[in-house]
């Protein structure tokens, strides 16, 4: 699912449209896999968490 800038808008309409059921549940799950699964093919998901001690140095200059 590629979300446009503004993403509250895309979730209200995307929630709109499941439930008057024009976008089944079924593709949703189907996209939000496909994603999940080249993220884990990836390795993203092997240090989760930020690397704390560069936390003074972020945003900084």
């Amino acid at each position: 699912i590629m979300v446009p800038y503004n993403y509250t808008e895309f979730i209200e309409e995307l929630t709109r449209q499941v439930k008057n059921k024009l976008i089944p549940m079924s593709r949703i799950d189907d996209a939000v896999g496909r994603i999940l699964r080249v993220k884990f093919v990836m390795g993203l998901f092997e240090k989760p968490y930020g690397d704390y001690s560069l936390v003074d140095e972020l945003g900084s200059q």
